[in-house]
């Protein structure tokens, strides 16, 4: 297991180093090479990070460039890309030092390394030996291989498009078994060599690795092998009544609605209403009727009576006397059965 990796294989395994990391590497670079561990400034091939936080460069270093130069083209080639996230992000005041160092601004240069150096303390991180084991522990978890289970070896069987009759057909293996051993149910597998050539067979005519498929299937057979048997299997199956069994309706009980705020406030408003109502009727007294006085009598004015005028005897002429005559009295029916042609009839 190794015990250091270099920049270069971090960058390799896409991990990528924070701004704050990235300056504090450099910073104890530009350190080492002050107090004349170091003849130059290496590359990133050459600088390794230690699991225990230490920061050391192994590898030919060359003495012939600029040390400050070499140092901010170090830091530039750490540094994350423009459009990296959030946490990844480099400050305008970092790239002003680097861009200021390499000479691609207007600006003075730095006279020397250690004026370089200080000007990385504000954005570089506190303790370089936490971070440098950081990264070192997350290098180590991106070499180690994902785990396999038997449900990726089914996985990639049926990305063959393979079905278990043609791998049943070309290892000689019934389908039954094979359909126990891709769902991980190996009580029926035998735990030794036949079982293993079985498992063999089964990864030859599936198209996937031997090794893979013998390294997740074997510790299975093991464990089951291992297991007790399961003597509740026979017993709760005893417990099944043979023959139909009626089907009886389950009666829900009745679900109770829960009143809403809404009704509620409509049974307190009602009830407020009712009570007003009830306190008005016991309240309340009709007025007796007023007598309604008649209206006084108006006295009578007397008038004069104006005289009568004088009766004449008017005398019939003798026209109305002679059309009036003298009347007759009605004449009376008689009767239908006391005719005279009724009576000729009965007879």
């Amino acid at each position: 297991m190794p015990d250091r990796v270099s920049l270069a294989e971090l960058s390799s395994a896409g991990l990528t180093l924070r701004p704050a990391e990235a300056a504090a590497i450099v910073q104890e670079i530009c350190r080492q090479h002050g107090r004349g561990e170091l003849r130059g400034i290496p590359s990133a091939h050459v600088v390794r990070l230690t699991s225990d936080g230490r920061v050391v460069a192994e590898g030919p270093i060359s003495p012939d460039q600029p040390p400050v130069a070499r140092a901010a083209q170090l830091l530039s080639d750490l540094l994350p890309r423009f459009d990296a996230p959030g946490p990844y992000r480099v400050a305008g005041g970092l790239r002003l030092i680097v861009a200021r160092a390499l000479g691609t601004i207007d600006l003075p240069p730095f006279v020397s390394l250690e004026e370089f150096t200080a000007a990385l303390d504000r954005f570089a991180a506190r303790d370089l030996a936490a971070a440098a084991r950081s990264i070192f522990r997350a290098w180590e978890c991106s070499r180690e291989p994902p785990s396999v289970t038997i449900s990726d070896v089914r996985r990639a069987r049926r990305a063959t498009g393979l079905s278990l009759e043609d791998i049943s057909s070309a290892s000689g293996i019934s389908v039954a078994l094979l359909r126990d051993l891709e769902w991980g149910d190996l009580r029926h597998w035998r735990n030794d060599e036949d079982g293993r050539g079985r498992i063999a067979r089964y990864a030859r005519a599936s198209g996937l690795d031997e090794q893979l498929v013998l390294s997740v299937v074997e510790p299975l057979i093991a464990e089951a092998a291992a297991a007790p048997p399961d003597e509740g299997i026979a017993a709760s199956a005893a417990l099944v009544p043979a023959g139909p069994q009626m089907m009886v309706p389950a009666i829900a009980p009745p679900v109770r609605r829960r009143r809403t705020p809404l009704s509620a406030w409509s049974l307190a408003v009602a009830s407020v209403v009712l009570l007003a109502i009830a306190l008005t009727s016991a309240l309340w007294r009709p007025e007796p009727p007023v007598p309604v006085q008649p209206p006084p009598a108006v006295p009578a004015i007397d008038r004069p009576t104006p005289p009568a005028a004088p009766v004449q005897a008017v005398r019939p002429s003798a026209r109305s006397v002679k059309k009036a005559g003298p009347r007759r009295a009605p004449a009376k029916k008689t009767p239908f059965l006391k005719r005279e042609l009724f009576r000729i009839v009965i007879r």
